[in-house]
């Protein structure tokens, strides 16, 4: 069988085919795959997908998985990859979790529909796991597509009709984005069509395999599949007592979750230290800083250095504080996390730094570090006869990161886990791998690649500039990685090695943004988005001596 993997995206991740554009970017990516069955011949019997922007990232699913899984299910007219467990079984169906997300959406579905003259209530039409997707996260044949397409034409038309009511609210963005109501509806029809089809063969990869989308899944993941199942036993039974029991679980775990997006994005759209939300640039520190950072950098403090007014780890992530000591740098991250997400949840790029450590675009002093080639040593004096401002400002790009290096044992070249073992504890690597494996942030093919990797970026991916999704989706990881770990075991070192599971969450996030380049440059060929990374130093010190 043919399978035809197209992504609607300006990076393409490596195994998919690009969709050029359509020409119309109000219509995002609906414009691509119009254009794409205007002008093209499909074969009944092959499979096409047109998947979104940051599908491996969001699903850890590239194209050879995705063969796989067909083969693995075969004779089937449609397979999903959708990476929302949260939002596929809490709701009744894709519009009601459209309406939380996007106030209006759907009213204007149930309009759209009223206009067709699909008699459909949306009030109670319900799915499960087997009928949730969105357009990007599927693979179908075109019996499936023919149907879409049908119905998305008719939006289409609507929205280019005039200036009727309809048209209008079609053509508005949302009010938590940027994004076109019309966009949103298409996106969802999917669902609809994947529901209504009762012909339809369906094959849904399971969603506990794919990567946890937040920490506060940890929480309620088990409580997912019973909420699919009461779903599942109204549409068999229609006894409204199943109903009434999915809404109390459901309603309890969305008051755990974090709020809407349209609810934190009203709480605050004003921009970092003047600076337009498409970038928020933070800085980890638990020391009071050395120098005074631009004003566009967030400081977000932990330990000692946390007081009244500040950004803290205490407020941001309270969870995080007893285990500072052993995860070390990284609660910082997941604080930072939990700001943007409340305070700024459409940024594009998201900056990381630490008090001491940036990456530059260009080298500044030209001074390697005297135990540490990868290190620039800029000194406080250096920064203060240059602008800061301009050092630490990433420019344009997505992607700002520092160069790669190795690990050596023995005069030979070592991948993570033998490293590992020689430096630290390699029993805190091998419970962290696995929790990784249990949680689907890792699948379990990868591991033997995770542990030979010989491919390391300092800091992973707590250094550098990152495009939002990737970024947040891989802190996300982490942390429910960690937390798994700080749970299991109580895991007590000393002096340099107490920061046990910092260490293991610095490859973790290292082989993340590996696997992140690699789908989307094809390769190891991401030269062009290194910079330079640089240690601030006291006076004419080159000496990295690291914190405790």
């Amino acid at each position: 069988m043919n399978i035809h993997l197209y992504q609607t995206s300006r990076i393409v991740e490596a195994g998919f085919m690009a969709l050029p554009p359509g020409g119309r970017e109000d219509w995002g990516d609906y414009a691509a795959i119009r254009a794409y069955f205007m002008d093209e011949a499909v074969d009944d019997e092959a499979l096409y997908g047109f998947f979104s922007e940051g599908f491996g990232a969001q699903t850890g699913m590239g194209p050879e998985r995705i063969a796989q899984f067909v083969a693995q299910n075969p004779g089937n007219d449609a397979y999903l990859f959708f990476p929302h467990a949260r939002d596929a079984a809490c709701f009744l169906n894709v519009f009601e979790e459209g309406e939380f997300h996007h106030p209006g959406l759907q009213q204007l579905a149930q309009d759209y529909l009223d206009a067709l003259g699909l008699s459909l209530d949306l009030r109670e039409f319900v799915t499960d796991f087997r009928t949730t997707a969105w357009t990007g996260y599927v693979l179908a044949k075109p019996v499936f597509w023919k149907t879409w397409f049908d119905l998305t034409e008719k939006v289409f038309e609507l929205a280019e009709s005039g200036d009727s009511a309809l048209a209008e609210r079609l053509n508005a963005s949302s009010a938590g984005a940027a994004t076109a109501m019309k966009v949103l509806l298409t996106e969802r029809i999917a669902s609809l069509v994947l529901a209504l089809d009762q012909q339809l063969r369906i094959a849904v990869f399971d969603h506990a395999a794919l990567p946890l989308a937040d920490l506060a899944s940890l929480a309620y993941q088990d409580k997912l599949p019973q909420l699919d199942a009461l779903k599942r036993d109204y549409l068999v039974t229609g006894d409204i007592s199943y109903i009434d029991r999915f809404l109390e679980l459901r309603n309890s775990i969305l008051a755990y979750s974090r709020q809407p997006p349209t609810q934190a994005a009203a709480t605050s759209q004003a921009a970092i230290g003047g600076r337009d939300a498409e970038l928020v640039y933070g800085c980890i520190t638990h020391v009071e800083l050395p120098i005074r950072f631009p004003d566009f950098v967030t400081p977000i403090y932990l330990g000692e250095s946390q007081a009244e007014g500040r950004l803290n780890l205490r407020e941001l992530a309270p969870q995080w504080v007893p285990y500072h000591p052993i995860v070390g740098g990284m609660v910082g991250n997941f604080a930072l996390r939990n700001y943007i997400l409340k305070h700024h949840p459409n940024v594009k790029r998201i900056g990381v730094c630490m008090y001491r450590k940036f990456i530059s675009r260009e080298r500044i002093s030209g001074v390697p570090a005297q135990d540490n080639w990868m290190m620039d040593v800029v000194s406080n004096k250096e920064l203060e006869r240059q602008s800061f401002d301009s050092m630490l400002d990433p420019g344009s790009s997505d992607l700002l990161i520092g160069k790669t290096c190795g690990f050596v044992v023995d005069g030979q070249s070592a991948g993570y886990l033998k490293h590992y073992g020689r430096a630290h504890h390699i029993e805190d690597m091998l419970r962290f791998t696995a929790a990784a494996v249990e949680l689907g942030v890792l699948h379990s093919d990868e591991v033997e690649r995770f542990f030979d990797e010989r491919v390391f970026f300092m800091g992973g991916v707590e250094l550098g500039v990152f495009p939002a999704d990737f970024w947040l989706k891989s802190i996300a990881d982490i942390e429910a990685v960690a937390w798994a770990c700080v749970q299991r075991y109580q895991v007590k070192r000393e002096a340099y090695q107490s920061r046990a599971w910092a260490f293991c969450a610095e490859r973790l996030g290292s082989y993340l943004l590996l696997r992140y380049l690699r789908a989307v440059c094809g390769g190891d060929n991401y030269e062009q988005f290194m910079g330079q990374l640089n240690l601030i130093t006291q006076d004419d010190q080159k000496l990295y001596v690291p914190s405790n």
